[in-house]
């Protein structure tokens, strides 16, 4: 972590809190000896999670027959899989609802955007064959949490300076006045909350190719994911006014990361994402 990303999360439990239940859940759910009832009071423990969790285990997305009625049903009728997407779905809400002016979004709208990349990726994650869904989800759900951290100080900084030219993207401003970006920024909060490599590199790198080679597979997906919601151009919850045509798409986009199945599956790709996003039913 640069002296600079330590600069803008040195404060960081004032304008962010630690969801930390949602992370013990998330270190317990990795844990073999961990048993359903001590998941299902530490879940417990905060009320919003748990309102927060009933609300998305009841959701078309996890499609269960019979309405879930308590933590612990969530923790045996859909397993620990579901419960880590579940629980760090539902603390990204209280994480990333609020406004961020500095970037033209409203109140929502950075949760709505993370919350559709998050579907997106995990489907990009089946086509691709990867085992640790959880943690592109994770990953996806959080990669913009560096904008909460940059918003006010890009507001400032976007006051007090002239702008000597107009750039193509949030990334090239937020370098030019603060000399990081959000992903770097989140990366080091991620890092700071103690979460895994696996979870805090790709989100590091999704706005870039050039990542790790051990950590490779897991960024693209992050930043295919991203490019994809961009592209679409996700920032409320009526997906059904979207549309996207994918051909076109493809043939304007030759350089995108080259996740395995998923450039032959696109078309499908895309009906999945639109069929799930539809199925979660967002709110805030």
């Amino acid at each position: 972590m640069k002296d600079i990303e330590k600069k803008f999360i040195q404060d960081v439990d004032n304008l962010v809190p630690r969801p930390d239940i949602a992370l013990d859940v998330l270190s317990m759910a990795h844990d073999i000896n961990c048993s359903f009832s001590e998941m299902a009071k530490k879940i417990e423990m905060d009320p919003s999670l748990t309102a927060n969790m009933l609300r998305v285990a009841n959701s078309a997305y996890f499609g269960y027959m019979r309405k879930i009625n308590s933590v612990h049903e969530i923790i045996i009728r859909l397993g620990m899989e579901s419960v880590k997407l579940i629980a760090i779905t539902s603390a990204s809400v209280g994480l990333m609802k609020s406004p961020q002016e500095a970037y033209n979004m409203e109140t929502g709208s950075l949760w709505y955007h993370s919350h559709a990349t998050a579907i997106l990726a995990a489907i990009l994650a089946d086509y691709a064959h990867v085992e640790d869904k959880s943690a592109i989800y994770t990953a996806a759900l959080l990669h913009d949490i560096g904008k909460i951290l940059l918003n006010r100080p890009l507001q400032l900084e976007s006051c007090d300076r002239d702008v000597p030219r107009k750039f193509s993207n949030f990334v090239e401003l937020e370098e030019y006045m603060l000399q990081t970006n959000h992903a770097k920024v989140g990366m080091a909060l991620l890092q700071k909350w103690g979460l895994s490599d696996n979870i805090t590199i790709p989100v590091g790198y999704h706005h870039t190719l050039d990542c790790p080679e051990k950590d490779k597979l897991h960024s693209q997906i992050i930043y295919l994911a991203n490019f994809l919601v961009e592209s679409i151009g996700i920032r409320s919850v009526a997906p059904e006014q979207y549309m996207f045509n994918v051909h076109e798409f493809m043939e304007q986009n030759q350089s995108i990361p080259d996740v395995p199945n998923v450039q032959a599956n696109m078309e499908n790709i895309i009906n999945d994402f639109f069929t799930q996003f539809n199925q979660t039913a967002p709110t805030i």
